[in-house]
């Protein structure tokens, strides 16, 4: 069953106008979602228990899907789903002692998740490759026109889009490169 909270009708809004959410801490893109420096270090820094990976390809895919979920360590639930149902799971009420992180594997999908009415003020870019019709951002980070699109889409919703590949690194803006994009 899916709950989209951008209607306001689903059973987690409630009469006054209050949005009852899951409890994110850290929402990113990273092409390569769950791997090692993710696990092993955001995992420690924010100490979330479950992660929600939002992508339309991956949900068709049910071993890729169970190979992320073995690359969890114990202890921390591994949700795969398209997008659509992601950002259902994720406006639902939030579970006393449940923290989760949010993997996309690029802007467009996150940006979708806030048209359906998932809620934070930061995205964190950890990982999107260089390819055909990519252009460098920052560093390891390459961006093509749908990527620079949605990213300028997703801040002129009022996020912040930040580049901080492990916790200790300093947040590097990257509104001016995209914006320059």
């Amino acid at each position: 069953m899916q709950h989209i909270c951008a209607t306001g009708l689903g059973p987690n809004y409630h009469a006054w106008g209050v949005l009852t959410i899951a409890h994110i801490v850290l929402v990113r893109v990273d092409d390569r979602l769950i791997h090692g420096q993710v696990m092993a270090v955001w995992s420690k820094a924010l100490r979330f228990n479950r992660i929600v990976i939002a992508d339309d390809g991956l949900a068709t895919d049910p071993f890729i899907s169970k190979v992320l979920r073995l690359a969890a360590p114990p202890g921390i639930e591994v949700l795969t789903s398209d997008v659509t149902a992601a950002a259902g799971c994720l406006c639902e009420e939030a579970k006393p002692g449940v923290c989760t992180l949010v993997l996309v594997k690029s802007p467009k999908a996150a940006l979708r998740l806030l048209e359906l009415g998932v809620q934070f003020k930061e995205l964190n870019v950890g990982g999107m490759g260089a390819g055909p019709g990519r252009k460098p951002l920052y560093k390891n980070i390459s961006a093509g026109r749908e990527d620079l699109d949605a990213f300028r889409a997703i801040i002129g919703k009022g996020v912040s889009v930040i580049v901080r590949i492990v916790p200790e690194d300093r947040p590097v803006d990257l509104s001016n490169a995209i914006a320059r994009g």
